[in-house]
């Protein structure tokens, strides 16, 4: 529980020892905004936008794929110009394309990227996204797409964190045509309705648009649940989706984590009791520096 969740620290809380001002100038209350993106997040949402921009400049033909995805966009026929399968990644079909898919980057990003780090989270995002390219150009030459028809989006990328996300936070939940649904729930139904939309493609011949979004989302999930599954078992540590830390260090982070919270509690009672002049110079240190990393977490 973060030091915020006292009782005496909620806005509604009446205390005459703080004083109007409140704890180290925050006012009356604790706002609580946005969740700030984790750093790796942070980039690829500002390159996505500032690419989108440019494809708004460059891309003026209403009819096909402009010049950037015709250049940079993932095709079978071009399937071994290699550096296409990142380049797609951070280009986009629209406004809602890139909307809906920066909103999943933002939101289930930042906590993975908070679990494994900056690096391997950037490897298993781009790794996912290059994998739903691989698979769009191996299912285009199965069934004779248009060679030249490019594959834009990081939804591979998504669906591979959206993966990730249900298996190591089954706590979270997702609002699923308005209604809030367990992470997990919401992970089958979704890649279900991709399965369930492939195999009726393929058994009638007829290869529509959802089709190819769908093998790509599915080939960003495969790639995510290889990842987490059949890696570790391969003995390669360092794309392992459970955090690896050596026991006796992991103890000790939690002994020191409940000496910390116990400290804050004791700091922040006296505070209701005795008021914030109370604190010594060791105490308001310790205050603010756990003010701090509670806004940067």
């Amino acid at each position: 529980m973060g030091f915020y969740d006292r009782p005496y620290l909620r806005e509604d809380f009446q205390s005459g020892g703080g004083g109007r001002g409140g704890i180290g100038g925050f006012g009356r209350g604790i706002m609580v905004g946005m969740p700030k993106p984790a750093r790796a997040v942070k980039i690829m949402l500002l390159i996505n936008v500032g690419v989108f921009i440019l494809q708004a400049v460059a891309d003026t033909s209403r009819f096909g794929p402009g010049p950037l995805s015709a250049a940079f966009g993932v095709t079978w026929g071009g399937w071994w110009q290699v550096w296409r399968y990142v380049t797609f990644q951070f280009l986009h079909a629209g406004f809602w394309h890139i909307g809906l898919n920066m909103l999943g980057l933002y939101m289930l990003g930042s906590p993975l990227e908070k679990q494994w780090g900056t690096r391997r989270f950037l490897w298993f995002y781009l790794t996912c996204g290059a994998t739903a390219g691989v698979a769009y150009a191996i299912m285009g030459a199965l069934v004779g797409l248009d060679p030249n028809f490019p594959l834009v989006g990081a939804s591979g990328g998504i669906f591979g964190i959206l993966l990730a996300c249900a298996v190591l936070f089954p706590q979270f939940r997702l609002i699923l045509v308005l209604f809030p649904v367990p992470i997990r729930m919401a992970a089958l139904l979704i890649f279900g309705g991709m399965i369930v939309v492939i195999l009726s493609s393929v058994s009638s011949g007829e290869f529509r648009p959802q089709f190819w979004s769908d093998v790509a989302h599915l080939g960003g999930a495969v790639a995510g649940a290889f990842w987490i599954w059949v890696l570790p078992l391969l003995g390669m540590r360092l794309a392992s989706a459970r955090v690896q830390v050596q026991q006796g260090a992991w103890d000790r982070k939690v002994k020191r984590e409940d000496e910390e919270e116990k400290t804050i509690d004791e700091i922040l009672r006296k505070i209701h009791n005795e008021g914030i002049n109370s604190l010594s110079g060791k105490e308001k240190k310790t205050l603010a520096a756990a003010t701090k990393r509670q806004r940067n977490e």
